[in-house]
């Protein structure tokens, strides 16, 4: 499975921390939130169920808990903690977009893509959206769409986006081929940083082809910032 920016590891379960009884309602709020969230990221679940007791209508803290069930390796509960952070949220974006990383952790890709369309139909502009999306029906082996979603990602800035697009120029998966396109968005990728778009681009330059003469300062450029990159 592709590796997705933001997606949060499994963590082992470890020993519950106590809350405190008695603080004024607005502290006594932040604390349990606070000690959700920092017990959610070691896979406890006392915190953000106590807390869900005097305010079972909070989005985070039914995102927290579900954070909290997939690191201790409750899957289906985190799934559906999350829906419900989805349902209390009014089915805002933010929540969706959490949701998809979640499932699409545990390959659940076909509900990851499925939130993943109503938040990029909400926010179009969302790149990470596009770019897991994009992911996602790779693996469903949906190429029409993951194509979509590919070219949308890259053409909103993601680097490694911009790189899969010009691998498939190259190579005619899925499109015509195109050395033009294919060097249009190997030069994106490379300017975002993407280290493997500027070897290839070095590499391009230094071979040449029918339509590119070799170009050595163009070579030499590629392969120094490539090296500078990878520092």
């Amino acid at each position: 499975m592709m590796a997705v920016p933001g997606r949060l590891a499994i963590l082992l379960l470890a020993a519950a921390i106590a809350l405190p009884a008695a603080l004024p309602d607005g502290a006594a709020a932040e604390d349990g939130l606070a000690r959700c969230r920092d017990e959610a990221a070691r896979g406890l679940t006392a915190a953000c169920q106590h807390a869900l007791l005097d305010r079972p209508r909070d989005p985070e803290l039914h995102a927290l808990l579900g954070q909290a069930y997939f690191a201790g390796g409750f899957y289906g509960e985190g799934l559906q903690s999350l829906r419900r952070a989805i349902a209390v949220a009014g089915g805002a974006a933010e929540y969706r977009y959490r949701f998809a990383g979640y499932a699409a952790l545990i390959n659940e890709y076909a509900q990851a893509a499925a939130e993943l369309e109503q938040v990029v139909g909400m926010q179009p502009d969302h790149v990470q959206a596009w770019s897991l999306l994009a992911d996602c029906y790779r693996y469903l082996r949906d190429h029409p769409r993951a194509l979509h979603a590919t070219r949308r990602a890259a053409e909103l800035g993601n680097a490694a986006e911009a790189y899969a697009l010009a691998t498939r120029y190259g190579s005619g998966d899925g499109v015509a081929r195109d050395s033009r396109l294919e060097r249009q968005w190997l030069e994106q990728a490379a300017r975002l940083g993407y280290v493997a778009a500027m070897q290839d681009l070095a590499a391009l330059y230094a071979a040449g082809r029918a339509d590119l003469p070799p170009n050595p300062a163009r070579q030499r450029y590629w392969e120094n910032a490539a090296r500078q990159a990878a520092n």
